[in-house]
Order: C-alpha cells, then sequence, then structure tokens
C-alpha cells in the first residue's frame, strides 16, 4: 500500500532541493532498478506491481497497485517498478587515480547529461566532472536516459575555478571542445585529459576556453552551425579511444 507521506516524498524528488535535502533520487524500470540494487547502490524503498525475483530479497520492498504507480510515476507509461536510492557520494579524491575526465559545463538538457554519462562509461570513463549550473545528474529524466551509467560513474560537481586549481595540483591538461579548434583527427591528447563539452546555446564559459587547446570535429561546419554537444562528446569520446589503441 502507498501511503499518502510515501507519495508526498515521490513527488517532492521531481525538485533538485529535495533531492539535495534527501539525499535520495528517483530510478524506474526493471532493468534500471535492477542494474543499480546488482552495482550496490544502496537502495530505499523498492515499489512494485508485479511479483519481483531473488534479486530484491535484501531490499525494502512494497506492492502497490497500478492506479498507485500512476501517481508516483514520473514516466508517460507508468513502468511496474519504481525505487528510491541513496545518491552516490564521491569527492575530487576519487579521480585522482583517472586519466581521462569528461566535464561538462552548464550542460542543461538531461537528455544530453544521460547520454553522455553512458557514451563516456561506454568508452572507459566512470569520472565525470560537472560545473555549477549543469543539470543534476540524478533528476528523474537524467538517470533514465543514463540507462543505469550511475550506477558504475563518479560525478562530482565544483566551481570551474576550482577544478582548474585541481587539474594544475594533479597533472591534468585541459582540452576544449569548441568549433574553432584543431581537427580531432590530427590531435594529439595529453597523457592525463580532462575535456570539456560545453552549455547547449554557449559552448564552454570564457574561462574554461583559456585553460587549454581547443579541439572540433572534421565536417562541413559551413553547412551547419553546430553539432548536439551530445553527439559531439561522444565522437570526440571515440577518437580519444582511438588514439589510446594506435
Amino acid at each position: 500500500m502507498l501511503t499518502k507521506n510515501s507519495e508526498k516524498l515521490i513527488r517532492s524528488l521531481a525538485q533538485r532541493k529535495n533531492r539535495k535535502k534527501t539525499g535520495l533520487f528517483v530510478a524506474e524500470g526493471m532493468k534500471l532498478v535492477r542494474d543499480f540494487v546488482s552495482a550496490g547502490i544502496s537502495a530505499d524503498i523498492v515499489y512494485h506491481v508485479d511479483e519481483l525475483g531473488e534479486d530484491f530479497r535484501d531490499v525494502r520492498c512494497v506492492q502497490i497497485s497500478e492506479a498507485e504507480m500512476k501517481r508516483i510515476t514520473f514516466l508517460e507509461t507508468p513502468s511496474p517498478v519504481l525505487a528510491l536510492f541513496e545518491q552516490p557520494s564521491f569527492g575530487v579524491e576519487d579521480f585522482q587515480q583517472a586519466n581521462f575526465i569528461l566535464l561538462l559545463d552548464r550542460v542543461q538538457d538531461p537528455g544530453n547529461m544521460g547520454t553522455l554519462s553512458r557514451t563516456a562509461l561506454w568508452y572507459g570513463v566512470d569520472c565525470v566532472a560537472t560545473t555549477v549550473g549543469t543539470v543534476d545528474p540524478f533528476s528523474p529524466k537524467v538517470v533514465q536516459s543514463s540507462m543505469s551509467a550511475h550506477a558504475f560513474s563518479r560525478i562530482v560537481q565544483l566551481e570551474e575555478e576550482q577544478w582548474a586549481t585541481w587539474a594544475g595540483e594533479n597533472g591534468f591538461s585541459w582540452v576544449i571542445a569548441d568549433m574553432h579548434g584543431e581537427d580531432s583527427r590530427n590531435f594529439n591528447w595529453p597523457e592525463k585529459t580532462i575535456l570539456v563539452l560545453g552549455n547547449e546555446g554557449q559552448g564552454p564559459s570564457a574561462f574554461l576556453k583559456e585553460q587549454g587547446p581547443a579541439i572540433t570535429l572534421a565536417g562541413d561546419a559551413s553547412k551547419m552551425e553546430s553539432l548536439n554537444v551530445a553527439v559531439s562528446g561522444a565522437t570526440l569520446l571515440y577518437a580519444h579511444a582511438c588514439s589510446i589503441g594506435s
């Protein structure tokens, strides 16, 4: 049975301030929820319409009706499973052993954020940095679009000046995705790289542009003003992966 207080809590997690206050986030769908549980992300509670398997024997579960699920879902078509998880907590110290970090600077679209974290993980990049002003990685839409990448990624947010200081202290070089940068096919990637992908409309901040060389994609820019940030990011992640393998 779904209590009124539980329903109120779940609906409140649509807002970033409440996710921050409670330390919780919502995940929906059997595969997504199972992936988080299997990865050891602490589950606060799992609401389900159908019977659950042995995967959930150590998790607090509450069976509810389809009508109740419709009241709490964030999806257009309700899933039979919705869970609340505790947000994993990471700091810059968790990036110490990395050689490649993806930094998202004020990326606003949840779909772009989710796609980029998912694509980064595909190419072995599990360290995702963000600047203040970037969409919350634990918003329901980002979590859904990431397809469980958050279960295996370390995500840390700092001010851009703090990232610059940390990068200098830890031997990282900056690479800035920009329309007027060096062709990615000929680019010599640093041994320890922070790749910056900027805001959808404005690109990277002026401060971050000053931190390192710019890189761009091969193509005919005379016919298109720009590429979607998720597409650009995926292509550059591929270029970096190829440079390592060559």
